[in-house]
């Protein structure tokens, strides 16, 4: 019989049984090998706030402390609330992990001329003065990342975000 799956939706591997975990959404009982695993880093305090809170502040430069947490899914739950995508039969046998998305402030990616490529192995990453799918004349190491810090190549570097 066919296996839709390598792994057969578990990351079990030689484990006769896993101890299971509850979803955050649904609450139902999933096997911890089998659950979508995200790590969720917010602020205690909403964005806004967070500007009244600075300007009321004594200290300058003070970090607020941020939640740290350990969120599982159920693969129906995660489905249905868009965690992860329905991928064709072609498409689920890339491995790799998806293109993290683009957040203000780290410059490249799209707005940049990146076209949001991504790492590439010997390729440059197509971000902003890399000289697009070209790569770095000067990378001695053939790595695809540039001569280092003493480049001034501007964004990118080979990372494409």
């Amino acid at each position: 019989m066919t296996k839709k799956r390598r792994n057969n939706g578990r990351n079990k591997h030689g484990r006769g049984r896993v101890k299971r975990v509850r979803c955050e959404t649904s609450a139902a009982m999933v096997p911890k090998d089998k659950a979508i695993k995200r790590f969720v880093v917010r602020n205690i305090v909403d964005a806004s706030a967070l500007r009244d809170l600075t300007e009321a502040s004594a200290l300058e430069g003070y970090a607020l402390p941020k939640m740290y947490r350990k969120v599982f899914y159920s693969v129906s739950a995660a489905i249905h609330s868009r965690i992860v995508r329905v991928r064709s039969s072609k498409d689920r046998k890339n491995r790799e992990p998806p293109q993290r998305p683009f957040f203000r402030g780290g410059g490249g990616g799209p707005a940049f001329g990146g076209g949001g490529g991504g790492f590439r192995p010997g390729g440059g990453g197509g971000g902003f003065g890399s000289g697009g799918d070209a790569g770095f004349a000067s990378d001695p190491t053939g790595t695809g990342f540039g001569p280092g810090p003493s480049d001034a190549g501007g964004f990118g570097g080979g990372f494409g975000f």
